[in-house]
C-alpha cells in the first residue's frame, strides 16, 4: 500500500458522538413510521371487518323502512340481528388477535428512567435543534414501573420534539412522590387537543393533521392508565401546552 494511502475505516471503530446521534434520530423516526404503518394496517382490517356487515343491514333497514308490513318486516329484523352477530363476533376475534400479553413488570428508580430517557432523547433533540432541559435535582425517591415508565416518557419526548422548533426549549420537570410521581413536559407551540384522549375519537372537522399527536397520547393515555396512572394535557400560558403524566409508584 502506498504510504499515501488511507486505510478505510474500522467498522469495529467506536461510532462518533454526531454519528450516535443521527442513528438515534433514525430510530425515533422508524418508530414513528412503524406506528403510523401499524395503525394504517389496523384501520385497514377494521375497514373490511365491518363494511360487508354494515352495508347488509342499512339494506335490510331500508327494505323495512319501504315496506313495513309485519312478515317482511319481521323477516329482514331476523337478517339484521345474525349480521349484528357475526358482526360482533369477528370484532372479538380481532380484539382477542390483537391484545398482546402483558409484558414483565420491572421495578426501577425515577432516577434511572430519565436518565434512560435523557440518553436517549438529548441526541435526537440536538439532531432537531430543541433543547431539553432536564429536571431540577432531587428527584423524587420512588420506584415505578420501568417499562410502562420508560415507553409513556419516551413517546412524550419523542412527540415534544416533532411539535418543538428550532431554537425552542422544552422542560422536563418532576413532582410528588408517596402514591404518585408526576412528569410534565412544558412544549412550547402546543395545542391543546381538540377531543378527548381517552377515547381516541376523531374530531369532527378534519383532523388528519393531528392524527399522530392524537394517538400518541392516546397510546400513552392508556398505558399509564393500565398502571393506574393518567395522561392529561393542559394549557400552559402564554402559548403552548403542558403533557402531565401522573405514574403510580411502586
Amino acid at each position: 500500500m502506498p504510504d499515501d494511502a488511507k486505510a478505510p475505516p474500522s467498522a469495529d471503530g467506536p461510532p462518533s458522538a454526531d454519528g450516535m446521534d443521527r442513528k438515534l434520530a433514525l430510530l425515533d423516526h422508524l418508530r414513528q413510521t412503524e406506528l403510523r404503518a401499524t395503525s394504517s394496517r389496523v384501520a385497514s382490517v377494521i375497514g373490511h371487518l365491518i363494511g360487508t356487515p354494515l352495508n347488509v343491514i342499512a339494506g335490510r333497514a331500508a327494505l323495512i323502512r319501504s315496506n313495513p308490513t309485519a312478515e317482511y318486516a319481521t323477516e329482514n329484523a331476523r337478517r339484521i340481528a345474525e349480521q349484528v352477530e357475526r358482526l360482533a363476533q369477528r370484532v372479538r376475534r380481532l380484539i382477542e388477535y390483537l391484545t398482546a400479553p402483558e409484558p414483565s413488570s420491572e421495578s426501577r428508580s425515577v432516577e434511572h428512567i430519565v436518565a434512560d430517557a435523557l440518553s436517549l432523547y438529548g441526541p435526537v433533540a440536538a439532531q432537531r435543534g430543541v433543547e431539553v432541559m432536564a429536571p431540577l435535582a432531587p428527584l423524587p425517591d420512588a420506584l415505578v414501573d420501568g417499562m410502562s415508565t420508560l415507553v409513556v416518557l419516551t413517546s412524550l419526548l419523542s412527540l415534544a420534539l416533532r411539535i418543538g422548533h428550532r431554537g425552542e426549549v422544552i422542560k422536563l420537570n418532576l413532582t410528588g412522590g408517596g402514591a404518585m410521581v408526576v412528569f410534565e413536559l412544558a412544549v412550547p407551540g402546543m395545542d391543546l387537543p381538540k377531543v378527548r384522549i381517552d377515547r381516541l375519537e376523531p374530531p369532527e372537522e378534519d383532523g388528519r393533521i393531528d392524527a399522530d399527536r392524537l394517538q400518541a397520547l392516546s397510546v400513552c393515555f392508556a398505558i399509564a392508565r393500565r398502571n393506574g396512572g393518567n395522561v392529561d394535557v393542559v394549557a400552559d400560558p402564554p402559548q403552548g401546552a403542558l403533557i402531565r403524566f401522573e405514574c403510580r409508584t411502586i
